[in-house]
């Protein structure tokens, strides 16, 4: 991407250097990654979230540095740049929704993030044959990186590509074969039915899980009709994460 990031108004807001800077430290790609879920979160919850996706485990001193590196350091830093804002009184931080490009390069820089931890991982077991590969089609911004994510530390057995539109799906599928794909039922220029029929066309046996909000009766025949192997209702919940990997399982064992 050439040249500096503008707003709707075609001004700067950041250049590439200060995005680098930025995007450089995982703790602040974590804490942004965050906020562009959820929009705000207290400074115990920032903290929180970084525990979670620590490959190590946190001690109190651990989570004493964090909260001291992210009230002095990162928050102040992120805030300069715009892309947050920090009561420090209430202790709460919420997102400055800052320009669609700088979303777009935070998703991707997760996604490289997560394709680098499951490649560096010691205890990755994706060289038995016991892997599951999952392709996941989601166009909601942030929302496949928390999934894959989420799935990809709870199951050691399944790893998760992620597509964030059904075009970078079906180009994804040429280059590499998967024994499940997931993919949301309502997206732009294809839709996720749309999208398996062009799957069914190619294979005709690949598991194909609809995973959408669109949780009409209308929906779910559509899918059926059209070949889909099993429907999941999505929510922002991870109960529902695990839904969704029971589903996987159970599909590709019928396969």
């Amino acid at each position: 991407m050439n040249g500096d990031i503008t707003d709707s108004d075609g001004r700067a807001t950041l250049t590439n250097d200060e995005l680098f800077s930025v995007f450089t430290h995982s703790s602040r790609r974590t804490v942004l990654f965050h906020l562009r879920q959820h929009q705000a979160a207290t400074l115990e919850e920032l903290v929180d979230v970084l525990a979670v996706t620590s490959v190590e485990e946190w001690d109190a001193e651990d989570r004493t540095r964090m909260r001291t590196e992210l009230y002095h350091r990162h928050l102040p830093l992120l805030e300069e740049r715009g892309l947050l804002t920090h009561d420090r009184a209430a202790e709460v931080v919420e997102s400055a929704d800052p320009p669609g490009e700088v979303g777009e390069w935070l998703d991707l820089a997760v996604r490289q993030q997560l394709r680098s931890e499951r490649t560096h991982d010691p205890d990755d077991r994706s060289d038995g044959s016991d892997q599951l590969a999952v392709l996941l089609v989601d166009d909601e911004p942030g929302l496949p990186e928390t999934i894959g994510g989420y799935i990809e530390r709870e199951n050691d057995d399944i790893t998760v590509t992620i597509a964030t539109s059904t075009l970078e799906a079906v180009s994804t599928l040429e280059e590499e074969s998967f024994d499940c794909i997931v993919s949301d039922y309502q997206m732009p220029a294809l839709s996720g039915l749309d999208f398996l029929k062009a799957v069914r066309e190619r294979d005709s046996a690949v598991p194909f899980i609809v995973f959408t909000a669109k949780g009409s009766e209308r929906v779910a025949s559509e899918a059926i009709a059209t070949g889909v192997t099993d429907y999941v209702k999505k929510a922002p919940d991870p109960d529902q994460f695990d839904v969704l990997v029971d589903r996987i399982r159970a599909a590709t064992t019928r396969n």
